[in-house]
């Protein structure tokens, strides 16, 4: 198995499961990689893009809380940013971690940008994936039904099928592509169904958002100094062209790239996506002066 599995306690006692990917040899003084995943999404997202990192960098990637092997939260509320911070914190102390490079799909590239705001010093570069400084309201509204619909399937071809209906751009070409994007969406219940990997009542904050674009400048422009990279997949609702041109006027340095053919968000294997990645973190990995 190319990680290990481990676990640790968050601030109200929540038991959160995470993988490690280890440390590679002659990997002293690197900031390790941290992959955060998208809003109903989980740590398997992650699996190929950490196998090609972990040769040269340590690659830890999570489960918040509500999601995938990590507990369920007892109390909705808490499915909210600052208490995810507050989980990230109490991992990177856990793994007694100085510095990262944050790869953030959708809602995790939200928490890098508030990962800059409220603990810069930990952050040694930043890859959003799909998300930006605006966050179109339109888009979100089916993406929020579908997560706290309960629907479950009796195979897999079943839940790729569902899958191909309400996701038409995902980053899946092949047979074995779907498979592994259904395997990595959805889990095999006690009674043998396929169904959701996630908490419902995760979509409850989100859902409660006042009308209009969520404005984020304030969280993309505490990245002022920490090297920043963004992934868009071109047919993508979430991250549009008219958002990223504006996120590269503000921040010329911006190290960006587009994924063609694919919608929100891109997988990371994808070429355009490992040179953003790449580049990323060749910057942060250069000495500091």
């Amino acid at each position: 198995m190319p990680f290990t599995e481990h676990r640790y306690s968050t601030g109200d006692g929540l038991s959160l499961y995470y993988r490690d990917y280890g440390s590679p040899p002659g990997g002293a003084g690197r900031p390790a990689v941290l992959c955060l995943p998208g809003l109903s999404r989980n740590s398997k997202d992650f699996h190929a893009p950490a196998e090609r990192l972990a040769g040269d960098w340590r690659v830890i990637c999570p489960d918040f809380r509500g999601r995938g092997r990590s507990d369920y939260d007892p109390d909705p509320a808490n499915y909210r940013m600052e208490v995810y911070l507050d989980d990230l914190r109490h991992l990177l102390a856990a793994l007694d971690l100085g510095r990262v490079v944050v790869i953030g799909t959708s809602m995790g590239g939200i928490a890098a940008m508030a990962m800059a705001a409220a603990m810069p010093t930990a952050l040694a570069g930043v890859v959003l994936n799909d998300v930006g400084a605006v966050v179109p309201m339109g888009p979100l509204a089916p993406i929020v039904a579908g997560i706290r619909s309960d629907h479950s399937f009796a195979t897999w071809d079943d839940a790729i099928k569902a899958l191909r209906t309400v996701w038409p751009n995902a980053p899946a070409q092949t047979e074995e592509d779907w498979l592994d994007l259904a395997r990595a969406t959805f889990t095999e219940r006690p009674d043998g169904r396929i169904g959701r990997d996630w908490d419902g009542a995760i979509a409850d904050q989100v859902a409660r958002l006042p009308p209009g674009d969520t404005d984020l400048w304030q969280y993309f422009r505490a990245l002022r100094n920490i090297p920043p990279g963004v992934v868009r997949g071109a047919l993508s609702p979430i991250l549009t062209a008219d958002i990223l041109r504006a996120m590269v006027a503000d921040r010329p340095d911006l190290i960006h790239a587009e994924v063609p053919g694919v919608g929100h968000p891109p997988n990371l294997r994808e070429q355009p996506a490992t040179d953003v990645i790449d580049a990323i973190l060749a910057r942060a990995f250069l000495p500091r002066h």
